[in-house]
Protein backbone atom coordinates (compact mmCIF):
# COMPACT_ATOMS: atom_id res chain seq x y z
CA UNK A 1 0.00 0.00 0.00
CA UNK A 2 0.98 3.64 -0.92
CA UNK A 3 1.77 5.94 1.79
CA UNK A 4 1.48 9.62 1.47
CA UNK A 5 2.97 12.25 4.25
CA UNK A 6 0.38 14.06 6.54
CA UNK A 7 1.56 17.14 4.52
CA UNK A 8 -0.87 16.19 1.98
CA UNK A 9 -3.94 16.19 3.86
CA UNK A 10 -2.86 19.61 5.76
CA UNK A 11 -2.02 21.14 2.73
CA UNK A 12 -6.32 20.28 1.43
CA UNK A 13 -7.01 21.68 4.42
CA UNK A 14 -4.87 25.04 4.36
CA UNK A 15 -6.32 25.26 0.95
CA UNK A 16 -9.71 25.35 1.94
CA UNK A 17 -9.12 27.71 4.94
CA UNK A 18 -7.45 30.17 2.44
CA UNK A 19 -10.34 29.37 -0.36
CA UNK A 20 -12.96 30.17 2.48
CA UNK A 21 -11.23 33.40 3.79
CA UNK A 22 -13.86 36.07 4.35
CA UNK A 23 -12.30 38.80 1.53
CA UNK A 24 -9.56 36.80 0.19
CA UNK A 25 -7.25 38.53 2.97
CA UNK A 26 -4.27 36.57 4.10
CA UNK A 27 -3.92 34.53 6.75
CA UNK A 28 -0.73 34.15 8.45
CA UNK A 29 1.15 30.98 9.18
CA UNK A 30 0.83 31.13 12.99
CA UNK A 31 -3.53 31.23 12.72
CA UNK A 32 -3.03 28.15 9.87
CA UNK A 33 -1.02 26.15 12.28
CA UNK A 34 -3.15 27.05 15.60
CA UNK A 35 -6.21 25.88 13.84
CA UNK A 36 -4.65 22.85 12.44
CA UNK A 37 -2.87 22.33 15.77
CA UNK A 38 0.35 21.60 13.91
CA UNK A 39 4.16 23.29 14.72
CA UNK A 40 4.50 26.50 13.22
CA UNK A 41 7.74 25.17 11.66
CA UNK A 42 6.57 22.03 10.17
CA UNK A 43 3.36 24.20 8.43
CA UNK A 44 5.40 26.64 7.23
CA UNK A 45 7.27 23.46 5.25
CA UNK A 46 3.99 22.36 3.51
CA UNK A 47 3.56 25.91 2.91
CA UNK A 48 7.04 26.60 1.09
CA UNK A 49 5.33 23.43 -0.77
CA UNK A 50 2.59 24.86 -1.63
CA UNK A 51 4.15 28.33 -2.59
CA UNK A 52 7.00 27.32 -4.86
CA UNK A 53 4.00 24.68 -6.56
CA UNK A 54 2.64 27.89 -7.34
CA UNK A 55 -0.55 27.15 -5.35
CA UNK A 56 0.08 30.09 -2.80
CA UNK A 57 1.01 33.45 -2.59
CA UNK A 58 2.85 34.93 0.44
CA UNK A 59 2.92 38.04 1.55
CA UNK A 60 5.23 39.31 3.21
CA UNK A 61 4.80 42.51 6.18
CA UNK A 62 2.42 43.06 8.80
CA UNK A 63 -0.88 42.41 6.93
CA UNK A 64 0.88 39.75 4.54
CA UNK A 65 0.54 35.70 5.19
CA UNK A 66 -0.95 33.76 2.39
CA UNK A 67 -3.48 33.18 0.14
CA UNK A 68 -4.90 31.37 -2.80
CA UNK A 69 -2.59 31.92 -6.36
CA UNK A 70 -5.42 30.13 -8.14
CA UNK A 71 -9.21 30.14 -8.14
CA UNK A 72 -10.37 26.59 -6.25
CA UNK A 73 -11.85 25.37 -9.55
CA UNK A 74 -8.52 25.07 -11.11
CA UNK A 75 -6.73 23.52 -7.85
CA UNK A 76 -6.71 19.39 -8.66
CA UNK A 77 -6.03 16.62 -5.95
CA UNK A 78 -3.58 16.06 -8.22
CA UNK A 79 -1.80 19.68 -8.35
CA UNK A 80 -1.97 19.43 -4.44
CA UNK A 81 -0.25 15.82 -4.19
CA UNK A 82 2.42 16.78 -6.26
CA UNK A 83 2.96 19.81 -4.52
CA UNK A 84 3.88 17.98 -1.59
CA UNK A 85 4.91 14.49 -2.54
CA UNK A 86 6.59 15.64 -5.86
CA UNK A 87 5.83 14.58 -9.43
CA UNK A 88 7.99 11.67 -9.68
CA UNK A 89 6.65 8.13 -10.45
CA UNK A 90 6.15 6.32 -6.62
CA UNK A 91 7.41 3.18 -8.36
CA UNK A 92 10.81 2.74 -7.98
CA UNK A 93 12.42 -0.82 -8.69
CA UNK A 94 14.77 -2.25 -6.24
CA UNK A 95 16.77 -5.32 -8.44
CA UNK A 96 15.69 -7.40 -5.10
CA UNK A 97 13.68 -9.80 -8.30
CA UNK A 98 17.39 -10.69 -9.38
CA UNK A 99 17.67 -12.50 -5.81
CA UNK A 100 14.83 -14.54 -6.10
CA UNK A 101 14.14 -15.79 -9.45
CA UNK A 102 17.14 -17.66 -10.90
CA UNK A 103 17.25 -17.39 -14.29
CA UNK A 104 17.61 -14.50 -16.17
CA UNK A 105 15.04 -14.27 -18.18
CA UNK A 106 12.13 -15.11 -15.68
CA UNK A 107 13.91 -12.11 -14.01
CA UNK A 108 13.57 -9.61 -16.57
CA UNK A 109 9.37 -10.74 -17.38
CA UNK A 110 8.34 -10.54 -14.08
CA UNK A 111 9.62 -7.63 -13.55
CA UNK A 112 8.93 -6.06 -16.44
CA UNK A 113 5.14 -7.00 -15.94
CA UNK A 114 4.94 -6.46 -11.99
CA UNK A 115 5.96 -2.69 -12.96
CA UNK A 116 3.62 -2.46 -15.22
CA UNK A 117 0.78 -3.42 -13.34
CA UNK A 118 1.73 -0.58 -11.06
CA UNK A 119 2.56 2.01 -13.92
CA UNK A 120 -0.72 1.59 -14.80
CA UNK A 121 -2.04 2.04 -11.40
CA UNK A 122 0.03 5.04 -10.94
CA UNK A 123 -1.60 6.12 -13.64
CA UNK A 124 -5.05 5.83 -12.87
CA UNK A 125 -4.64 7.16 -9.58
CA UNK A 126 -3.16 10.42 -11.03
CA UNK A 127 -6.18 10.07 -13.58
CA UNK A 128 -8.78 10.30 -10.61
CA UNK A 129 -7.08 13.10 -8.64
CA UNK A 130 -6.96 15.12 -11.55
CA UNK A 131 -10.52 15.13 -12.48
CA UNK A 132 -11.22 16.35 -8.44
CA UNK A 133 -10.86 20.00 -7.53
CA UNK A 134 -10.78 21.77 -4.36
CA UNK A 135 -14.05 23.80 -5.57
CA UNK A 136 -15.61 20.01 -4.96
CA UNK A 137 -14.72 19.80 -1.14
CA UNK A 138 -16.37 24.03 -1.38
CA UNK A 139 -19.94 22.66 -1.83
CA UNK A 140 -22.24 21.25 0.41
CA UNK A 141 -25.49 19.33 -1.34
CA UNK A 142 -26.19 22.68 -4.01
CA UNK A 143 -24.87 25.13 -1.56
CA UNK A 144 -21.40 26.50 -1.41
CA UNK A 145 -19.08 27.08 1.96
CA UNK A 146 -19.56 30.41 3.23
CA UNK A 147 -16.71 32.53 3.64
CA UNK A 148 -15.14 32.85 7.82
CA UNK A 149 -13.06 35.28 9.31
CA UNK A 150 -10.20 32.94 10.19
CA UNK A 151 -7.72 35.09 12.34
CA UNK A 152 -10.82 35.95 14.32
CA UNK A 153 -11.77 32.13 15.15
CA UNK A 154 -8.80 31.73 15.96
CA UNK A 155 -8.14 33.98 18.42
CA UNK A 156 -11.46 33.93 19.77
CA UNK A 157 -10.38 30.30 20.61
CA UNK A 158 -7.27 31.02 22.61
CA UNK A 159 -9.64 33.42 25.11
Amino acid sequence: MMKMKSGVEQAICILIMLATQIDRRPIKSAILSKRLSVSDSYLKKVMRSLVVSGLVDSEAGKDGGFRLNRTPEEITMLHIYEAIEGTHSFVRPTNLAEKVFLRAEKIKDKKKEVLEVFFDAEQQFKARLQKYTLDSLLVEGSERVGTVDWESIVLSAEI
